[in-house]
């Protein structure tokens, strides 16, 4: 008795630590307590406490997803503190502070570092309005812009599904019109939500495919272990086939020896080649049909391993390529830029073709920005690429590199055809009839590249080409310019 007192306690501790997590469980378990407490019978207490195992079963706690998304929350609220300007020393003291606490571990620790945040975050929007209050927001507005454009860049660059990438967008249209710098921390919190979001679902899905394999190869093992019973269950019936016409062929012979005239051993004879017959005969109708049977059911569960499979790695296929387009202008991205430089280097210096690199800026990009607004920026950064993807040989590969910049490899072609090839360019994108607010703009670009040589990396060839884009910007716009090593 003393013990079922001591372990009802133990159940009662133990149910407090996971009260409100799920309000159904709660009230569930107050009942359970009362019923163990009233138990009489060994019976009452094993269904009771199975189906408190039902009960937890049933609840989804994702308490550690909320803990991992509230340190990522912490982490990254750090980083856009120490970015802001004009805090005074205690608030600057304070966020480095917040940096070296002990990860927590117990939700209580979790708790009080997000607390901590929150109080730091209340200080510097006191101290903010403070300073908005005593000063012009003038000077801030080129931090801000840059910021914005940034957050932007981010969010352009972020691998999501469809249903995030639309969220994301509505976001991004308010951080390209937004002028307050207090709203940030809170766009930067709903990007980081999406993420998250987006993560625990590709999580879900990757588990459930997991799940479903693991199930079907289950099933196919037990499969496979009922057609090897089955074979030898097959084995053991023909060694008893054997062993009948063994008996049979002793009774024949015995027949035979007592046999007193030819017909009489004829009918034996006949007797016994009809039973084995009908026998063998039996037997293998059997043996067909079973290994028919087995190995359609074995065929078929291959057919939808297979299935499922490639589904998957179509799946993953299809991620794979998002991942490397450039979500604004669908043109290649920079992590596809630098696996596609990498594998034409590797080329390169192993059988010594030609090949050239270009970096393409487009002029007064900002202006356009600043005047028109940054949603016919986004239309010329569309327009644009599209416009270069059409018009460069299905060898050569361009990716957007950054901001209002791309990058082109031209493989095979000497410097006096890359240049032609690139002036060619800079004429089809000049020719863009371009109209905002009812005014043409004639939008151009500037271009500088190089060739690879045999002492060249991969960074210095770059950084040659974006000297000789620097020299073209300088020099006048609207012209390629090309660095000789």
């Amino acid at each position: 008795m003393t013990s079922l007192v001591a372990a009802l306690n133990l159940l009662q501790q133990l149910l407090k630590r996971t009260s409100r997590q799920d309000k159904t469980f709660d009230k569930y378990q107050h009942s359970f307590l009362k019923k163990l407490q009233n138990s009489s019978s060994a019976t009452t207490t094993e269904a009771l406490y199975q189906e408190c195992i039902e009960k937890l079963a049933e609840c989804d706690y994702p308490l550690e997803d909320v803990l991992l998304e509230g340190r990522l929350i912490v982490s990254q609220s750090q980083i856009q503190l120490q970015k802001l300007d004009n805090l005074s020393a205690t608030s600057t003291q304070k966020i480095e502070d917040s940096k070296h606490i002990t990860q927590p571990y117990t939700t209580l620790e979790h708790h009080n570092e997000l607390t901590n945040i929150i109080k730091i975050y209340q200080r510097v929007v006191i101290e903010l309005n403070k300073n908005n209050t005593s000063q012009s927001t003038a000077p801030d507005a080129p931090l801000i812009e840059n910021i914005c454009d940034e957050l932007q860049q981010v969010i352009l660059d972020l691998d999501v599904g469809q249903s995030y990438s639309k969220k994301l967008e509505i976001i991004r249209k308010k951080i390209s019109n937004a002028t307050d710098p207090l709203a940030l921390p809170q766009y930067c919190l709903q990007i980081i939500s999406i993420i998250i979001d987006s993560t625990r679902e590709e999580r879900r899905s990757s588990r459930h495919f997991l799940y479903t394999l693991n199930d079907s190869l289950t099933q196919f093992y037990l499969n496979f272990a009922k057609n090897i019973k089955r074979a030898e269950s097959a084995f053991e019936s023909q060694d008893q086939c054997v062993k009948s016409i063994q008996k049979k062929s002793s009774a024949l012979k015995l027949a035979t020896e007592n046999a007193h005239d030819i017909a009489t051993l004829q009918k034996h004879i006949f007797s016994y080649v009809e039973s084995v017959e009908d026998m063998i005969a039996k037997r293998e109708a059997d043996k067909e049909q079973q290994v028919r049977q087995q190995f359609q059911g074995m065929v078929r569960q291959i057919k939808e391993l297979q299935n499922e499979t490639n589904n998957y790695q179509k799946t993953l296929k299809q991620q794979s390529q998002q991942l490397h387009v450039d979500f604004l202008t669908k043109i290649p991205n920079r992590a596809a830029w630098s696996e596609r430089l990498q594998v034409e280097y590797t080329r390169f210096k192993r059988y010594e073709h030609p090949l050239n690199i270009a970096v393409i800026d487009i002029d007064k990009f900002k202006m356009i920005n600043d005047t028109f607004g940054h949603l016919a920026g986004d239309k010329v950064l569309n327009v644009i690429a599209q416009t270069l993807q059409k018009s460069i040989r299905n060898t050569d590969f361009i990716a957007r590199y950054g901001g209002e910049e791309f990058a082109v490899l031209l493989p095979e072609i000497d410097q006096q055809q890359t240049k032609i090839t690139l002036e060619k360019l800079c004429r089809a994108i000049k020719n863009i009839p371009f109209k905002f607010k009812k005014e043409n703009i004639s939008i151009t670009i500037s271009v500088g590249c190089t060739s690879f040589s045999q002492e060249d990396d991969i960074e210095t060839a770059f950084e040659r080409a974006d000297q000789a884009l620097y020299q073209a910007k300088t020099g006048g716009r609207n012209q390629v310019i090309y660095c000789q090593k």
